[in-house]
């Protein structure tokens, strides 16, 4: 039976996959159906209902299939596919390293973090394991799903590139593994890193390149939201200074559906990384439309000093920061180029060829790449603390609580909000506080009991580092903060 199931599963991704003519198509009438002998002079080879909306996929093999439809007086809204040009907001490649969560002052300024250890403790104060029965979907480049410090973490996932539900990382993506990681890795089990939510786990889905195809992407939206989740991190979107892109409206109605209908009414909560290009995510000429969009939460990056980093958008529809790296000297951004990032973000590591670094973890990760699921963790942290906590409430909690940053050039109004910084930087502890005066944080969601993916050995084995090596241990420095200016 299982046999069937994923030969069914690698059909129907195949099919999304290889299709080369998609038309999205909108009736006029909600209730009625879509047939193909309404549409017979359209070359139409198969259709279904998008789910989540009122879309239907409509695969044809006529070249000017759009018009042909589009003429149809059933025919409300039409429009074609495209293949737009993602790219991962990523920057590039111990529990005391990791200053996002408690900066001691081992980088940057004392005190410029997300107070998430302390957030820990407040949880475990009250007799609730930090984010127990949460689900977290991430969709990405790809993982490793075998990682010895992601044991248990990784619930079945997708994968869009093969067809099948093992989204295993492949050489040149690493991406996905180190956001994981930022998120969940396991907490206090002498290995590596601490993920900000220790106890979520992950539904991943193996987008790769695929993902700028409307299509894809509403295959990857609607399975993380069928198996569940609570949260949706997404560190990916238009490429920077590529110019402006829209969120193409099917993805709109899914995502508003998630907002309004999941979690029986208390909707889904979904991140995205605000980008690395220095750019305005709001203005036309460089619209981001998936940060920008009102159904969900954009993410920008501020360094250890607590200060934007160089590289992070900015705009009208930003709405929080998170701690994550900055850059040395001009801006450049460059993934691989570790002797540019300046306080990366210590997290897990696709491991040997297959990562950033050659070993299970890398000290340089970063860009609103990391920010985004940091954010989602924090998420994360107040579900699990009060489950029938909605979206909308988790919103104004968390910007109502956010720090107020570098106030001097921030240009805060009388609502606290800055297009530079959003409402501030997010403050874990804060919004856990104000959240159990509202409500009587009690926890109770079940432990999630679902398969996984346990941790094996790589087959070419001997020579894998367990940890980094002292070459990659963070350089002590007291050099002051970049000097920020918006383009």
């Amino acid at each position: 039976m299982k046999k069937l199931f994923f030969a069914l599963l690698f059909l129907l991704v195949s099919q999304v996959i290889l299709a080369e003519n998609t038309v999205f198509v909108q009736l006029k009438d909600d209730a009625r159906k879509f047939l193909k002998s309404d549409f017979a002079d359209c070359g139409i080879i198969y259709f279904y209902k998008i789910k989540r909306t009122n879309f239907y996929a409509v695969h044809s093999d006529v070249k000017d299939s759009l018009d042909c439809i589009s003429k149809s007086p059933l025919v409300k809204k039409a429009f074609a596919d495209k293949k737009i040009n993602i790219e991962y907001k990523s920057s590039d490649p111990f529990f005391e390293n990791q200053w996002h969560l408690l900066n001691t002052g081992q980088r940057g300024i004392a005190g410029n973090d997300a107070k998430v250890a302390a957030a820990w403790d407040y949880l475990e104060d009250l007799g609730i394991e930090p984010g127990k029965g949460v689900k977290i979907g991430v969709i990405d480049d790809a993982f490793d799903l075998h990682h010895p410090d992601m044991a248990g973490k990784y619930l079945k996932g997708l994968d869009l590139v093969d067809g099948d539900d093992y989204p295993y990382s492949d050489e040149n993506e690493p991406h996905g593994t180190c956001v994981t990681g930022v998120i969940a890795a396991v907490k206090d089990n002498d290995l590596g890193v601490a993920g900000a939510c220790p106890e979520c786990k992950i539904v991943p889905v193996r987008s790769g390149s695929t993902l700028g195809e409307g299509e894809n992407m509403a295959n990857a939206f609607n399975f993380v939201l069928d198996q569940g989740v609570q949260i949706i991190s997404n560190s990916w979107g238009p490429a920077d200074n590529g110019g402006g892109e829209d969120m193409p409206e099917v993805i709109k109605e899914i995502v508003k559906y998630a907002r309004e209908k999941e979690r029986n009414g208390l909707g889904v909560v979904i991140f995205f990384a605000a980008g690395n290009g220095n750019e305005d995510i709001s203005a036309e000429e460089t619209f981001d439309g998936y940060a920008a969009n009102e159904d969900v939460i954009a993410v920008g990056a501020l360094n250890a000093y607590g200060q934007r980093s160089t590289y992070s958008d900015f705009g009208k529809d930003l709405d929080i920061m998170a701690p994550s790296s900055d850059v040395d000297g001009d801006y450049v951004w460059n993934p691989f180029a570790v002797d540019t990032i300046k306080d990366g973000i210590w997290t897990i590591d696709a491991r040997s060829w297959y990562g950033y670094s050659q070993s299970d973890y890398t000290s340089a990760f970063g860009g609103t790449s990391s920010a985004c699921p940091l954010a989602a963790a924090v998420a994360g942290l107040l579900i699990s603390a009060y489950p029938e906590l909605s979206r909308d409430e988790l919103y104004e909690i968390i910007t109502k609580t956010a720090d107020k940053v570098s106030p001097v050039d921030a240009d805060y109004d009388e609502n606290g909000f800055s297009e530079k910084y959003g409402y501030g930087r997010i403050n874990a502890l804060a919004a856990l506080q104000l959240l159990c005066e509202r409500h009587e944080c009690t926890g109770g969601l079940s432990e999630i009991k679902e398969e996984t993916y346990e941790p094996e050995d790589l087959e070419m084995g001997s020579d894998i580092d367990e940890f980094p090596d002292d070459s990659m241990l963070p350089v002590k420095t007291t050099e002051k903060g970049c000097s920020l200016s918006v383009l």
